[in-house]
């Protein structure tokens, strides 16, 4: 077996408690919406969103139960939803002038949300003003722009839970800004989301927006840094003896990422019809968060500036289902038996929906293989006329959390037993949820 070489920092550990977050995406193009990129420069002056309500989008991502929340500072256009230095193309000039990312950034705050933000490498603005009267982009010109505009947002907004840069950082040797550098000096300890070497904490991509995670999702993973490839960013898949502590974070829209506008990462008015469902979040909750990710789901503010009426409904359905199935359980364990086995028993047979099973990350992800069990009567299963554990569910990674779905299943004890694992691996809980059911029994079992 090779060796575990991956740990999580104390960050790290912070930043996997949080689960679930909210993608706030608004940019100018929402007030053009026929807008293709590499065109024209959407006008400053369409920017107008007269009813702007932070407090409102923070509040939605609260009621869906999420902690924390980000928002796209700068998306592909290169339009500033803050009053950069850097050059004019920023809410500053336009008809509504307010600071968007510092309003987004106290809202967090005032509702107990961290904030982060995600800021484009790359965008038609940036490579406008950059580009010389040889049709080429200046890239010191550009890197010294980008750098200048993460450390504005970082040191001037934060502390910030997180940083995105879409599809990884542009190599160093490919002509890429400093950023590693940049954020080592600034923020050491900042969580990067398509971080590449050089940055202590990083977090990678599913490989899709669908809010799906392969079912054995690894919290460890390694870079990818092929020489064709040009950003560095980490393998979607991972694996438990991966050399990076890298976990991943599932992003998907609320709205239809097949048939809505810009795949459901901006808004449009004719898109109500194609947001998804709360209970629609709620299984993308269980192939997420239920399989050792965080879940990330966009959400976009109207041309009014507030979160319309369709999706506020789905969040808010979203966290009253967790609420109702993920929240009280019927029982639970903290406590491991022989190093290698948790147990819950009920004094009746129990109808259960969902077990989750949580590993202590804080030394590294060790289990390598596990087995929910249930227990039956011997009566149903013996012929040795003893009662027996029965297998489930299987798997290999649990990570921060697995969540099994077991659809009504009756059952009077419930365990998860390590099949394999890297040595001193620990098992931090197991809860049953679903419901205890008064029943009679008959006196005599003729089977």
């Amino acid at each position: 077996m090779a060796d575990l070489r991956a740990k999580p920092t104390k960050e790290m550990l912070e930043w996997h408690n949080y689960e679930l977050g909210v993608f706030f995406h608004y940019d100018i193009e929402v007030f053009q919406p026929d807008y293709s990129f590499g065109k024209e420069l959407i006008p400053v002056s369409l920017w107008n969103p007269q009813k702007l309500d932070t407090d409102q989008w923070v509040r939605t991502a609260k009621a869906a139960g999420a902690r924390y929340a980000l928002l796209t500072a700068k998306h592909g256009t290169g339009f500033c939803l803050w009053p950069t230095k850097f050059h004019d193309y920023h809410v500053g000039n336009a008809p509504v002038s307010r600071d968007i990312v510092g309003e987004f950034m106290d809202s967090c705050r005032k509702y107990g949300i961290k904030p982060g933000l995600y800021y484009s490498l790359s965008s038609d603005h940036l490579d406008k003003i950059c580009t010389g009267k040889d049709g080429k982009v200046d890239q010191k010109k550009k890197n010294e722009i980008l750098l200048g505009q993460v450390e504005e947002l970082v040191t001037v907004y934060g502390p910030l839970a997180e940083i995105w840069f879409d599809g990884g950082i542009l190599r160093p040797e490919k002509g890429g800004p400093d950023i590693p550098g940049l954020l080592a000096r600034i923020a050491p300890d900042l969580i990067c989301f398509g971080g590449c070497p050089g940055i202590k904490n990083v977090l990678r991509w599913s490989g899709s927006e669908q809010g799906v995670a392969v079912p054995e999702c690894w919290s460890a993973a390694h870079f990818l840094t092929d020489p064709e490839r040009n950003n560095v960013t980490c393998d979607s898949a991972g694996d438990p003896a991966d050399e990076v502590w890298a976990p991943v974070e599932v992003d998907m829209p609320v709205r239809d990422v097949m048939y809505a506008y810009m795949g459901g990462w901006m808004y449009h008015e004719n898109d109500a019809d194609k947001t998804y469902s709360s209970e629609y979040l709620f299984e993308r909750y269980l192939t997420s968060v239920g399989r050792n990710a965080n879940l990330l789901i966009g959400c976009v503010p109207d041309r009014d500036g507030l979160i319309s009426e369709d999706q506020v409904e789905s969040f808010v359905g979203l966290g009253n289902l967790v609420n109702s199935r993920l929240n009280v359980h019927i029982g639970m364990s903290s406590e491991m038996l022989d190093n290698e086995k948790m147990e819950v028993w009920f004094d009746n047979p129990v109808d259960v929906s969902y077990v989750e099973i949580m590993e202590d990350q804080t030394d590294g992800q060790k289990i390598l293989e596990w087995v929910l069990e249930t227990r039956w009567p011997a009566y149903w299963c013996s012929k040795d006329k003893k009662d027996q554990w029965i297998p489930v569910a299987q798997g290999n990674s649990i990570g921060h959390k697995r969540i099994i779905s077991v659809n009504h299943l009756r059952g009077y004890a419930f365990r998860v037993r390590i099949l394999r694992s890297y040595e001193g691996a620990v098992l931090k809980s197991l809860r049953v949820f679903g419901n205890k059911v008064p029943m009679v029994f008959h006196e005599h079992m003729n089977v």
